[in-house]
């Protein structure tokens, strides 16, 4: 529907000037950022030409209209992010109710304040939100329990334009060339200023090369977590003590890597109950060659390796995977998986790097060696069984891109999830969601109320025709794309359902609603429950 819904941003991507840095792009944010119940996106920008990289082109900001189509808003709106930016995020910084928009990158992360009125102002460096290095995850959460959301921006590698300018013309360089960076946490005090915090919390990320991090609840105290996904260096679980700090439990959790030569590149990642026992689990994307991992949570205290079991392996296995997320697409009560796909360089630089590249590409000589890739969608099948259903899964069975972000939400308002993918070869995409066979659905978006305390890390039960689902709202990660989008909950043939609401820190539900009607965008705030729209067409 990309065409027909008025989406012609293109990315141009510098490979020749810009080596690493050309690669790692192409991040899509996806909210609702003026609060009229349909989903907005922001596409980040990127550089045609190494040499001016402020000529973009720059990031563009699409308002949904709520008819299908979306406008360019961009010019409108004050937002002018150019340069060699890389992930994008929306996220409620003030408990406001309106949504701010973080931008990584290189050199420079950016915070642009929304002021209400469809205009934007840039406050990062104002504010504190200084991130010197190069980065393209980026996760929210309120690690001190005050109400308040912190950001923690992960570091990649330690390079940037001029560095990757200095290496020879035809020498393609591997993440394990490079020195990581480390993390960056950010926490906001009452003025809503940031300060540096990560070494006082232990989550440094010390070694790491990170490209993703969400901040989630995995065992079920209250608190966020934090999970960080690395490139050729183990992925970390960090617990939350409670008072501001983190232990390292990876590997008595077993959620880094496991009997592995080297470790896996860890590039998008996802949250979700994949097994519906009500806890959440993880999946990993990973390099051509390597299949995705999935890490299925037992009883909150440990993460066992999922990946073949649940049939995400062999389908992955030939593709470069990058963002990625769970959604249930056909409303049937169970969550879906969906990846995207594509190469770092077109095949031509590839058959150069095994000339140039000392020791050949090694583990990067595996797998489908095609700059453009099909992105990838797995049912549900129950119990954590995944099923590999793109070759019916209509145009998106056709599509070949070098796809990087991704983000899933209820786009068009019929209540089915869509997919917008963005690539740095073959274009962006909004995929409308067609299943004819789906259930009933209702979706819940957590608001700020009047105390202004962020409604990160609730969490909400719905119980509809004897299944019980539980989700926590969380910034969705992906791969260099934020989404805050309504929890979507299918109901299958159940036309209501009950609700329970767990706030944040808290273990037991303290808000219960009953009979709640199917096939409606609900806000909760303030301890209520109300109507914002009902699904169009049903």
């Amino acid at each position: 529907m990309t065409k027909r819904a008025g989406l012609s941003f293109r990315f141009a991507t510098d490979l020749r000037r810009g080596r690493n840095l050309a690669t790692m792009g192409a991040g899509v944010a996806m909210g609702d950022f003026d609060g009229d119940g349909y989903l907005d996106l922001f596409f980040t920008g990127s550089v045609s030409n190494g040499k001016k990289p402020e000529a973009g082109p720059c990031g563009v900001l699409y308002r949904n209209r709520g008819d299908g189509t979306f406008e360019d808003v961009t010019a409108r709106s004050g937002i002018r992010s150019c340069g060699w930016t890389m992930g994008a995020s929306w996220v409620d910084l003030e408990g406001s109710g309106r949504l701010d928009l973080v931008v990584t990158g290189v050199g420079e992360t950016t915070l642009w304040k929304n002021l209400g009125d469809g205009t934007f102002r840039e406050e990062g460096a104002a504010r504190g939100l200084v991130v010197p290095g190069y980065a393209v995850g980026l996760a929210a959460g309120d690690v001190s329990g005050n109400g308040r959301v912190d950001l923690y921006v992960v570091g990649y590698l330690d390079t940037d334009y001029g560095r990757e300018q200095s290496f020879p013309q035809l020498q393609v360089r591997m993440p394990e060339d490079y020195s990581g960076q480390p993390a960056t946490l950010l926490v906001q005090d009452a003025e809503g200023r940031f300060h540096e915090r990560a070494e006082a919390a232990g989550v440094t990320n010390a070694g790491g090369r990170g490209l993703g991090a969400v901040f989630f609840d995995y065992d079920g105290d209250g608190r966020p977590d934090l999970y960080v996904t690395n490139d050729r260096v183990p992925n970390v679980l960090y617990r939350n003590r409670g008072d501001g700090t983190f232990e390292d439990v990876t590997v008595e959790a077993g959620a880094g890597a496991r009997d592995q030569k080297i470790a896996r590149a860890g590039m998008g990642l996802a949250v979700g109950d994949v097994d519906g026992d009500g806890r959440p689990d993880i999946l990993v994307t990973n390099f051509a060659g390597e299949p995705d991992t999935l890490y299925r949570n037992v009883d909150g205290v440990l993460f066992d390796d999922a990946t073949e079991a649940s049939g995400v392996d062999r389908a992955s296995h030939p593709y470069v995977q990058w963002g990625t997320d769970f959604a249930d697409f056909d409303d049937d009560g169970r969550l879906d998986l969906v990846a995207a796909s594509g190469h770092l360089v077109p095949r031509i630089l590839l058959t150069f790097a095994k000339f140039f590249r000392k020791n050949g590409m090694g583990v990067y000589g595996l797998g489908d060696h095609s700059y453009k890739q099909p992105p990838l969608v797995w049912r549900n099948e129950g119990h954590g069984r995944l099923a590999d259903v793109t070759a019916g899964s209509g145009d998106w069975a056709a599509l070949r891109l070098s796809a990087r972000g991704l983000a899933v939400g209820d786009v068009d308002g019929d209540g089915r999830l869509d997919v917008v993918l963005a690539a740095i070869s073959g274009g962006i995409r909004l995929m409308k969601n067609a299943t004819a066979s789906h259930g009933h659905a209702l979706e819940i978006l957590p608001v700020a109320g009047a105390d202004r305390r962020t409604v990160l890390g609730t969490k909400v039960v719905v119980t509809a025709g004897g299944v019980r689902q539980v989700q926590e709202f969380i910034l969705r990660p992906s791969y260099a794309s934020g989404a805050w989008v309504p929890l979507h909950f299918g109901l299958g043939d159940a036309a209501s359902a009950a609700v329970e609401v767990i706030p944040p820190g808290k273990t037991a539900p303290t808000l219960s609603f009953q009979a709640v009607a199917a096939d409606r965008l609900y806000t909760l705030r303030d301890g209520k429950l109300e109507e914002k729209r009902s699904f169009l067409g049903r």
